[in-house]
């Protein structure tokens, strides 16, 4: 993937986040001579650098296949070889293709200055069907450049609209990727997470930290919310003395950032029962533990567990609270304008469900739907819905690539 990013003026305060993101994200960075002042400060930026030339990056294996940015002056719809160069690009390789806008430089020298265009200037520029650029009794308009280069419509899901019940950090990785494949992406979460009522169990938990032998996580939520307690009570991890079971590769993956390896997690079925299952090669009689989650967390691991001899604690660590379904999520969901609901989670189908109406509901089954996992899975069968893919991991980047490759392959096979 290549975003062109527009660099402003060629100073790094008039970068935007969406351009300082991608440059944190490249694996290379070409450079275009101006924008060197940008990269000043930035060692990990010129570290990146490589001299390319632009005929390289036509090159359909290394756009697949790496992260790149080419930073151009101003922005990228005002720095003529941009245009040269896409349309001289293959139309199958524009798939690749990102743009991130930049301050055009004109517009940056007249607010450093001071200065402020005439009213009829300012139609020119604002795309009320005016020109948007005159010289010598020449015009050059918006809708003349879009159907010269329409580089999005050749994105895998490009007109394709799709739905996250759920919002927050984790969830920006994913409205990137679907965005970086042309998706017309919404965040409409049915709940969110709030803290404990009280945090007076969690903190007698932290206090008494040595008395467990194990703490069991079945969510990236959980985990982070564990570390940031510890944290702001002042807690040093290196006092956790007990062993860490987490129920799949995400969850894993947050105890490993926090410097911690997990010792348990299931070989294949990543859920309560595959834990279960790998907590039963052990011996478990008088051993404690520590099951940290949210207040609607199944009872099923902590009861086998108790079933085995352990003695388990469970503690509230957030609570998932209903949230109003969005009238653009409503509408989508009675018009079925939406190509895709990704649920991550069987509370999610539950929410969603509740507030919808028996007409609503008759709607909601003719959307495409795609399931995180098998309980999500089932909880939708149980409401009548029958998703029309799985992931084959509790994978956010899975579930979303499940969504591009059957797009992508029902787009194939139109062409």
């Amino acid at each position: 993937m290549l975003t062109i990013v527009g660099g402003g003026p060629g100073a790094f305060e008039f970068l935007t986040t969406s351009a300082l993101n991608a440059l944190d994200r490249a694996e290379f960075i070409v450079l275009e001579p101006d924008m060197r002042t940008v990269l000043v400060d930035r060692r990990d930026w010129q570290d990146k650098v490589e001299n390319a030339d632009l005929r390289s990056l036509q090159d359909a294996a290394r756009l697949s296949a790496r992260q790149g940015v080419w930073l151009v002056p101003g922005s990228p719809s005002t720095f003529a070889p941009v245009r040269q160069w896409m349309e001289s690009l293959d139309r199958s390789l524009l798939q690749y293709i990102r743009v991130e806008s930049g301050i055009p430089i004109a517009v940056a020298q007249l607010d450093q200055r001071g200065l402020f265009l005439p009213p009829h200037l300012l139609q020119v520029l604002d795309g009320r069907g005016q020109p948007l650029i005159q010289w010598a009794q020449s015009c050059w308009t918006g809708p003349g450049l879009d159907q010269r280069i329409a580089w999005q419509e050749e994105k895998p899901l490009y007109g394709r609209r799709v739905i996250l019940l759920r919002a927050g950090e984790r969830s920006q990785r994913v409205v990137r990727w679907f965005k970086d494949w042309g998706a017309e992406v919404e965040q409409c979460p049915v709940f969110r997470l709030t803290d404990p009522v009280s945090y007076d169990v969690v903190d007698a938990a932290i206090r008494h930290l040595e008395r467990y032998d194990w703490l069991v996580f079945t969510s990236v939520e959980a985990v982070q919310r564990w570390f940031d307690r510890l944290r702001q009570l002042q807690v040093d991890v290196r006092q956790i003395r007990a062993r860490i079971a987490t129920v799949g590769p995400e969850t894993s993956l947050a105890v490993r950032e926090r410097g911690l390896i997990p010792a348990l997690m299931p070989h294949s079925e990543f859920s309560q029962e595959g834990l279960a299952d790998a907590f039963h090669a052990l011996p478990l009689r008088g051993v404690t533990v520590l099951f940290l989650g949210g207040q609607l967390n199944r009872q099923f691991l902590a009861e086998d567990l108790r079933g085995l001899g352990a003695l388990v604690d469970e503690v509230t660590i957030y609570r998932n609270q209903p949230e109003p379904l969005s009238l653009s999520l409503h509408q989508g969901i009675r018009a079925e304008s939406v190509d895709a609901i990704l649920f991550t989670a069987s509370s999610q189908v539950e929410y969603l469900w509740e507030q919808l109406s028996n007409e609503d509901r008759r709607h909601l089954a003719n959307v495409p739907s795609f399931s995180i996992g098998p309980l999500t899975t089932r909880t939708l069968l149980h409401y009548g819905i029958n998703p029309v893919a799985e992931a084959s991991q509790p994978s956010l980047r899975i579930l979303a690539e499940l969504v591009h490759s059957y797009y992508h392959g029902r787009r194939s096979g139109e062409n």
